[in-house]
């Protein structure tokens, strides 16, 4: 299970900190304004829906046309792999093509002037059949594949799960703030502020795939649960 936490900025959480207890704000004529500031916490599980697969081509060798032909050459047949495997064209993107050079060293460490062209070529892929995940990895790596950089598993849509960890959140906060007040003898108010610290990034989780479980000839995976994490700040007055 991978869990996904939005963390506070750490000035904010140093205050919250600072506020657990009754706090003393200023109201709006100036008057001291008594109050309880706390953070309630409220989590969603979903099962992933989406995993980005991000693999490529590499390749080498003394002439810089040659490595870039047969890069091209096993892209292609790359490409066509994944299409076979039943993914759109437009889920697939060219998320990097990079050509380098590195230096050649004699047996003694000393520079020989000649030079190794390396040719990288990596495609992001978007799939949203998780159980094919195995066979495209394995029709992938057959036709050419020989870098696997990275599997995200992810939720394309989870806002209704996200709002309801919302609310489960606001519920945590006036909980701890009533057992706050009644421990310090005073009664509880209305509501003075509501905040959501951090921001949520899009919900892309990096979750391990190999070696887990699976079944058919592909490679082994499992996209195990997605857990999601919210954070609401509240300050309620107190008498």
């Amino acid at each position: 299970m991978k869990r996904v936490r939005w963390a506070m900025p750490l000035a904010l959480a140093a205050a919250l900190l600072l506020s657990a207890c009754a706090g003393t704000v200023r109201g709006l004529q100036g008057s001291p304004l008594r109050s309880i500031l706390v953070t309630g916490t409220g989590s969603a599980r979903l099962n992933p829906d989406v995993v980005i697969v991000t693999l490529g081509v590499q390749t080498q060798g003394p002439d810089i046309a040659e490595a870039v032909s047969e890069n091209n050459r096993r892209a292609d047949q790359v490409r066509a792999a994944i299409r076979e495997a039943g993914v759109a064209d437009e889920d697939v993107q060219t998320s990097n093509f990079s050509v380098w050079t590195q230096q050649q060293y004699d047996e003694f460490g000393n520079l020989t002037g000649e030079l190794t062209y390396w040719v990288d070529n990596t495609l992001l892929i978007k799939l949203r059949e998780l159980d094919r995940l195995g066979d495209l990895l394995q029709a992938a790596l057959g036709r050419g594949a020989n870098t696997v950089q990275g599997i995200s598993y992810s939720v394309e849509d989870p806002t209704a799960a996200l709002d309801a960890a919302r609310v489960e959140a606001l519920e945590d906060a006036h909980s701890q703030a009533a057992q706050m007040a009644a421990d310090a003898g005073v009664v509880l108010g209305e509501v003075i502020s509501i905040g959501e610290p951090g921001a949520y990034s899009g919900g892309l989780m990096e979750a391990p795939a190999f070696g887990k479980g699976g079944g058919g000839s592909g490679v082994p995976t499992s996209p195990g649960v997605l857990e999601y994490e919210v954070q609401v700040a509240v300050s309620y007055a107190i008498q």
